[in-house]
């Protein structure tokens, strides 16, 4: 008899104990559903609520950005990814089962202390927070901003490769926008017609098609076609908050640097075209001279400046002119 009590006591025990756990989990879900259908799929979070939800057991998946977008850290990047990671919130909110993955967001100003924890020192940082269900301490999966791009689109492609999920991306219409372009296209067209008849002469010059043959080689030349495949980011974020232009290594680029490097050629290229054709033309010889010291100059310095720049993009380059 006394061994029978004492199986339904300790059977008694176990299902208080688990159902606790699981009582417990059930909470923080529903917590969370909770708090995500008040903000349109988005959870803010302090560090209480950063431990409460990322800690222990879990049977959701939670993405958390940690961002600093008070106007005094004057964190550019923050803002350019804050309305991208609200839009996929949003997005993957209206599915049909929005519990599996939440979306959260600390701020520096609520969650100092997570941010002294993990030892960040730069924003915006997303972390992936998968389930745990079995109560082995899991790693976060660290979603790379400055390699991915900040575009809610390849977020929501990363988060859907982790989680399983799919992770859709609705962007609102923009009627406005539409009906700016509609209006432009429509002047363009009439301004076309009009000017046609005095300007037509333009389309069929020579000077014309070399101008954009020469514009097209230098876009094809500066990396244009390896951004339009790789997608990198415009920019990327720095340490303190600053923004480098220019990516490290010669096997990775920044949008913006394409458009630097074009610039050069560019120059380089007007440069070594005045020399050749406009320079000859000049029947004094003085101004002829003068003329090859300019642009000989403007060679010489935009080319050293072109090879500073392959010198930092990797500081082993061996080769430099001026600077």
């Amino acid at each position: 008899m006394k061994r029978y009590s004492l199986l339904l006591l300790v059977t008694i025990l176990q299902v208080f104990f688990f159902g606790s756990i699981f009582a417990q989990k059930d909470t923080k879900k529903q917590k969370l559903l909770k708090l995500a259908k008040e903000n349109n799929g988005l959870v803010h979070l302090n560090s209480r609520s950063y431990s409460q939800f990322t800690e222990g057991r879990r049977n959701y998946g939670i993405v958390v950005l940690l961002t600093a977008l008070d106007d005094r850290f004057r964190c550019i990047p923050c803002r350019e990814f804050d309305p991208e990671y609200r839009l996929v919130a949003s997005s993957y909110q209206k599915t049909q089962d929005p519990s599996r993955v939440f979306f959260g967001r600390l701020d520096f100003n609520d969650g100092q202390e997570i941010y002294q924890k993990l030892g960040l020192q730069t924003a915006p940082n997303v972390f992936y927070f998968p389930p745990s269900d079995s109560g082995a301490k899991k790693e976060p999966i660290r979603y790379d901003i400055a390699r991915s791009g900040f575009t809610a689109e390849t977020f929501a492609e990363f988060l859907t490769g982790e989680t399983g999920a799919t992770v859709p991306v609705h962007r609102p219409f923009d009627y406005f926008k539409a009906g700016v372009k509609i209006f432009m296209v429509l002047g363009l067209a009439a301004s076309i017609k009009l000017a046609y008849a005095h300007l037509g002469f333009i389309i069929f010059h020579k000077n014309t098609w070399a101008a954009i043959s020469i514009i097209i080689v230098l876009v094809m030349t500066s990396g244009h076609m390896w951004n339009r495949i790789r997608n990198p980011p415009y920019v990327m974020p720095g340490p303190n908050g600053k923004i480098n232009y220019v990516a490290n290594g010669f096997t990775q680029q920044l949008g913006m640097e394409s458009q630097i490097v074009a610039s050069m050629y560019g120059v380089l290229a007007f440069a070594v075209v005045s020399l050749a054709v406009s320079v000859p033309k000049f029947d004094d010889k003085l101004r002829q001279r003068i003329g090859v010291y300019i642009w000989m100059g403007c060679i010489i310095i935009v080319f050293s400046c072109l090879v500073n720049m392959f010198k930092l993009k990797n500081g082993s380059y061996p080769f430099s002119l001026l600077f």
